[in-house]
């Protein structure tokens, strides 16, 4: 949703930059879900475990997002990555955390231990809720390559990736043992977890971060060129400025619109953003499977439905 709102947003402004950072930031976090995983292939385990990837639950109206969760016979234990580089430090006296940069530049930045201990209280409750009968453990794992942890919070076990690992290992073997935590167990408390995920949903763009219309260019995006000069020729679209064609500029601006403003849309906001005056295109455009209509002619309204992916 961010690539697809920063390719409309007008140049040389503090919108722009400012979601361009937010950006760096959601891609380096997704590279450093990767290490995690990649990591984990090395937890050979005789004793049965089960692992969720990017589990999505809520309580009430309170969601969370957990990188990792790892079920044992002993414990379960989330798993957090942070992908920071840089001289880390924890002041555990104010619960604040910073890093200082290649540069010696300290950033103040939200404490990611802060994170953990909600994620753990979350699941306590979750879990009891539930009848999933395991204790509850948390792990912060730093995946960046040039990391350095110059102190640890107090509370919250801590560590580089490549020692992720071994750290579980210790941190399992703290727990006792329980006959009633068979393999079959862990299975069934599974099945409890994948039925209840929920989807995250993340808000339009524009909404999230208030920003006003008249940043974003109308019109048809060409991806050869950057410049939004597209238009139906013959059954197909066509660049004006560099001449390239393309058989999907129109569906891929539709969901340019909804990743920006919103779920929902109609015929008239469509045309105004698109900037095409053809009605009967337009509704074309909105005919994809990943958009479901309500109502009928004029008064027909267009949303994305819950298979839809904006994640772009």
């Amino acid at each position: 949703m961010l690539q697809r709102t920063i390719r409309r947003m007008k140049v040389n402004t503090a919108e722009r930059d400012l979601l361009e950072r937010e950006l760096f930031l959601v891609e380096a976090g997704i590279r450093g879900e990767r290490r995690l995983q990649k990591k984990f292939i090395e937890f050979y385990s005789s004793e049965p475990f089960e692992i969720l990837w990017n589990t999505s639950l809520t309580l009430g109206n309170w969601p969370v997002q957990i990188d990792g969760l790892l079920l044992t016979s002993k414990v379960a234990v989330i798993l957090e990555s942070k992908n920071i580089s840089g001289e880390l430090h924890f002041e555990n006296k104010t619960d604040e955390f910073f890093r200082y940069d290649a540069n010696g530049v300290k950033t103040i930045m939200d404490n990611p231990a802060v994170q953990v201990e909600k994620h753990i209280r979350f699941i306590r409750m979750w879990f009891a809720e539930n009848k999933i009968r395991l204790p509850v453990d948390g792990l912060l794992v730093f995946t960046a390559l040039k990391a350095e942890l110059c102190s640890l919070p107090k509370n919250i076990r801590t560590c580089r990736h490549h020692h992720m690992v071994e750290l579980l290992f210790k941190t399992i073997e703290e727990y006792p043992s329980s006959p009633q935590q068979n393999r079959h167990v862990l299975k069934k408390y599974m099945k409890i977890l994948e039925k209840q995920l929920t989807p995250y949903t993340q808000k339009p763009i524009a909404v999230q971060y208030s920003l006003d219309p008249r940043l974003f260019e109308q019109g048809i995006y060409c991806d050869a060129c950057q410049t939004f000069n597209v238009s139906r020729q013959r059954r197909r679209w066509q660049c004006d400025a560099c001449g390239k064609t393309s058989v999907n500029a129109g569906e891929e601006a539709v969901l340019d619109y909804f990743a920006i403003f919103g779920f929902q849309a109609n015929n008239e906001k469509l045309r105004k953003f698109l900037n095409v005056d053809d009605r009967h295109l337009v509704k074309r455009l909105l005919s994809q499977e990943i958009l479901t209509k309500d109502g009928s002619r004029r008064h027909s309204k267009y949303s994305m439905n819950k298979t839809g992916n904006l994640s772009e």
